[in-house]
């Protein structure tokens, strides 16, 4: 056997000494980076799937409508998820970014569905086997009895903890009430549900959601596939059941936190809110939709007071950057179009 030469032994322990000091995928190690979006249809191209490959984001979040295949056999989604996920650049994404899904209502069930899908154990055991592959193993999500997809993801970054609460706003949900005027139309608008047993979450999921918002943190992400704080606009939101966006609010108020987002997607638009629920607290929330399927031939967008400024009505997807500077976390949320340019920005929370 030839002997190991000095040479040969410097570099070993100099090529893994480089090894253990350089941040793997070169992260940046003063951020932490999350990019989100939601509306992705396997039948289209999608060039921002190329940009999240190329912004190696540390987590991306997949808001809904990871596919279309409204079916009422959930067993037919299938080979849209495999199309969808067979995208060469879902192998490349996977090596530098974490992944964290729910799903809204054309991957749960049918257009605009909740409880009343009549498929929905099945369509939960698909979403698990193909979207549950991209999250990080041994998750539990839903119930311990395996109803719903609800689950939460706690991140520690420079000694503050970043808490993502997502919630499953389809599994549960009572059903929607079409306003007076789609019954004329035959559009899907709807008017609130003001039925004192009407609900969005299901009494189970509000308990893991008061538990989850009691748990300490310095950052909460809160994850919603659709909208919470604007009510003007005719279509899904948390307004259809104002008591239960009512009680979200009040729960969001008094969270263990220091500082807080809430992420949405469903409206192939994207929008920023900012909703002054209390004297000293505001809501933040970052609409992005739709990832490769914006529908410019729909009236989509609504005004609204608490809108900061005009929708983005291409395909869009978003970026929350997180830092820590003097000792302070700082939070700054973007909107992208599909080749990476700042369209909308909330800066306010960022010292930038």
């Amino acid at each position: 056997m030839k002997p190991i030469s000095y040479f040969d032994l410097f570099f070993s322990l100099f090529f893994c000494l480089f090894l253990l000091q350089t941040p793997i995928f070169g992260k940046e190690s003063e951020s932490l980076r999350i990019g989100f979006g939601s509306c992705l249809h396997q039948d289209k191209e999608s060039p921002i799937l190329n940009q999240w490959e190329k912004e190696s984001f540390d987590l991306i979040l997949l808001l809904g409508d990871n596919i279309y295949a409204d079916s009422l056999m959930a067993k037919e989604k299938i080979p849209a998820y495999q199309k969808q996920l067979s995208r060469p650049q879902w192998k490349k994404i996977r090596k530098s970014s974490q992944i964290l899904a729910t799903w809204d209502d054309h991957d749960y069930g049918i257009n605009d569905s909740g409880g009343e899908y009549v498929d929905k154990e099945k369509s939960r055991e698909v979403f698990i086997s193909q979207v549950g592959s991209l999250m990080p193993k041994g998750r539990r999500l839903g119930t311990k009895d395996g109803k719903g997809i609800f689950h939460s993801y706690r991140i520690e970054f420079k000694k503050k903890k970043i808490h993502i609460v997502i919630p499953d706003t389809r599994f549960f949900r009572s059903e929607l009430k079409p306003s007076f005027w789609s019954l004329f139309t035959g559009k899907r608008h709807y008017r609130p549900n003001e039925d004192p047993d009407a609900t969005l979450l299901g009494e189970e999921q509000w308990k893991w959601l008061s538990e989850e918002l009691e748990k300490p943190s310095d950052f909460l992400v809160f994850v919603s596939g659709i909208q919470v704080i604007p009510t003007e606009q005719p279509f899904e939101k948390w307004g259809n059941f104002p008591k239960d966006r009512e009680k979200l609010f009040q729960l969001l108020s008094s969270a263990n936190t220091s500082e807080l987002v809430i992420l949405s997607g469903d409206r192939h638009i994207a929008e920023i809110y900012e909703y002054p629920f209390l004297d000293q607290k505001k809501f933040i929330e970052v609409t992005s939709s739709s990832l490769n399927f914006p529908l410019p031939f729909l009236t989509l967008e609504y005004d609204s007071k608490f809108k900061l400024s005009p929708a983005f009505l291409e395909e869009n997807y978003g970026a929350l950057r997180i830092q820590i500077k003097e000792g302070k976390l700082v939070w700054r949320a973007e909107i992208k179009d599909k080749i990476g340019n700042v369209v909308l920005k909330y800066d306010k929370n960022d010292s930038n």
